[in-house]
C-alpha cells in the first residue's frame, strides 16, 4: 500500500534510517527530485506523493487533515520498522506533524520531527481564508501568496485543471483543528525562512512548544518559496537538523498503549 505514496522511490531494505519529506501546498513529490543525493549513504530519501497531483493527478485531492494524515500513517507504519524523519514545507509540516503523532500512538515515534515555513500546530491561521471564495476570488487569493507560476493564473484551461486541488489544499490548510501543547514526544526541528513575508518567525518559533522533547530552531536564507528557488540552503539546514537530534529516541510508545489506527481518530487531541 505504501507504494502509491511515495513519489518515484523505492525504499531500501539496507536503509539505516528513512527520511519522509512532504509538500507545500499545489506541491507534489516531484519538488524533492535529487534529494537523495544531499545526504549520507543508508538514508533513505522518500518523497510523499498526496493525490491529486503529477502521476496521482486523476485522485481526488483530500481537504481533511485528519483524513489525509489517517491514510498516509496507515501507508507509511510498515516503513518506519528503523529510524525514521518526518519533513514537510509551509502545509507539508502540519501534514508531517499529523502524521508524526499518528505514528506514536501506533507505537512508532520518529526520530525526528522537522517543520519549516509553517506556524506551530496549537496557533490559529492568521491569513483570510480563500478555499471556499467563487472562482475569481479565489484566483486572487492565490496569487496574492506570491507562489503560483504566471502561466497558471494567465490560463484558464490550467486553472481549471488544478484547481479542486489548490482548493483541498487550502481547506486543509485553513480548517486544521488546534493541537493542545505539548502534542507530540519527538524531537522537533523547525526551520524558518529570514525573508518568509508569509509565516511569522515567532509563529515558527513555537514550534518548541508542541513537543515534551527537545527542539531547535534554524534559520535559512530567502523567502517562503526558497525551498523550490534554493533547495541546497533547506537540505543543508535539514542536514544540521540530522546532525543535531538526540541519540537513543525510544522506538515505542508508553507500554500498556496498544492501539490501531482505527482507534487513532478518536484519541487525536484538538
Amino acid at each position: 500500500m505504501s507504494g502509491r505514496w511515495l513519489a518515484r522511490a523505492e525504499p531500501s531494505a539496507d536503509a539505516r534510517i528513512r527520511l519522509f519529506l512532504f509538500p507545500y501546498a499545489g506541491g507534489g513529490g516531484g519538488l524533492y527530485r535529487d534529494w537523495d543525493r544531499a545526504f549520507a549513504p543508508g538514508t533513505d530519501v522518500l518523497p510523499v506523493q498526496l493525490p491529486g497531483r503529477e502521476e496521482r493527478f486523476r485522485e481526488p485531492a483530500i481537504s481533511q487533515i485528519d483524513q489525509l494524515s489517517d491514510v498516509i500513517a496507515e501507508a507509511l507504519l510498515p516503513l518506519c520498522d528503523r529510524p525514521f524523519i518526518l519533513f514537510g514545507w509551509s502545509m507539508g509540516a502540519r501534514i508531517a506533524h499529523a502524521v508524526a503523532r499518528r505514528c506514536e500512538v501506533a507505537g512508532r515515534v520518529p526520530h525526528l520531527l522537522v517543520v519549516a515555513a509553517n506556524s506551530a500546530p496549537h496557533l490559529p491561521y492568521r491569513r483570510p481564508r480563500i478555499h471556499d471564495l467563487s472562482g475569481e476570488d479565489f484566483w486572487r487569493g492565490v496569487a496574492n501568496f506570491g507562489g503560483a507560476p504566471r502561466e497558471l493564473l494567465a490560463e484558464p484551461e490550467l486553472r481549471d485543471l488544478v484547481e479542486p486541488m489548490l482548493r483541498a489544499d487550502f481547506a486543509l490548510i485553513e480548517t486544521a483543528p488546534l493541537a493542545k501543547t505539548p502534542s507530540v514526544t519527538c524531537p522537533v526541528a523547525a526551520i524558518t525562512a529570514t525573508e518568509d513575508a508569509l509565516v511569522d518567525a515567532n509563529d515558527v518559533a513555537a514550534w518548541q512548544e508542541a513537543t515534551s522533547g527537545p527542539s531547535l530552531l534554524l534559520r535559512v536564507s530567502g523567502d517562503h518559496f526558497c525551498l523550490r528557488d534554493d533547495p541546497g540552503s533547506v537540505q543543508a539546514a535539514v542536514r544540521q537538523a540530522l546532525d543535531w537530534a538526540p541519540p537513543g529516541v525510544p522506538e515505542m510508545a508508553p507500554k500498556g498503549l496498544r492501539l490501531t489506527l482505527r482507534d487513532i481518530g478518536g484519541l487525536m487531541e484538538v
